[in-house]
């Protein structure tokens, strides 16, 4: 049951037609954008259109991050469960771990520091956005609209990392079975994340599990984003 304070919340925010649009069109070009950017730009202004987009438009439509909503009283089981499904996913990314021993330290420095924590707080509301905007516009429940927001939900998950970070986020093999193992529990981590959200109305529960998966392997794989910023 979600708490009293969590249906509050959500019901002051009533997605419109508008919203419905954004997530569509959102979870197909975002990806397809992302991924031509880097080819001609490097990382860092798709990155930056990702983030912003998502600090942006959550703000605009929904009024708020949840970052700062109270936590609630008693914190949801999912969230341990997300936990141990996320160091299950690391013991993977170890055993099909790529490692980069030409990464300088001021590289993983900002890795650790900017990208790391930036990236595990922004990605979700992004995430969450595309779902509740078909999930929450009927008046009541409607099984129909909550398949298309998770339709969108994962279909921008998967085309994000596919058209974008695959690209230069290789800390992972994944034409290892581990690896494999790894991007099926990640996956069921996405979808965790949702719960969370809706059983907490609290969004750093959703960012301490991906801040640990985004900062973890850094330290066994020596990992550096900045030289994938700029082309």
């Amino acid at each position: 049951m979600e708490s009293d304070q969590n249906i509050l919340v959500m019901a002051q925010w009533h997605p419109k037609k508008l919203d419905l649009a954004l997530a569509v069109l959102i979870a197909l070009l975002l990806p397809l954008v992302a991924g031509l950017l880097y080819g001609l730009t490097g990382a860092l202004l798709p990155m930056l259109l990702y983030y912003g987009l998502a600090w942006g438009i959550v703000k605009w439509r929904r009024g708020s991050t949840g970052y700062f909503n109270p936590f609630p009283k008693k914190i949801t089981p999912f969230f341990y469960v997300n936990l141990g499904v996320i160091l299950c996913s690391l013991i993977f990314a170890y055993l099909a771990r790529n490692q980069f021993s030409d990464s300088n330290s001021i590289g993983i420095l900002i890795t650790v520091l900017i990208w790391a924590p930036l990236n595990a707080a922004s990605e979700q509301l992004l995430w969450i956005y595309l779902f509740e905007s078909w999930d929450l516009y009927p008046a009541k429940p409607r099984p129909a609209f909550r398949l298309i927001g998770l339709t969108l939900f994962t279909a921008f998950v998967g085309l994000i990392h596919t058209m974008f970070w695959a690209k230069f986020l290789d800390t992972v093999d994944p034409k290892q079975i581990f690896g494999l193992a790894f991007i099926l529990l990640t996956t069921v981590s996405g979808f965790l994340h949702l719960v969370v959200w809706r059983k907490s109305n609290q969004m750093i529960l959703t960012f301490i599990p991906h801040f640990m998966l985004n900062l973890i392997p850094i330290f066994w794989t020596n990992y550096a984003i900045l030289p994938f910023l700029i082309r």
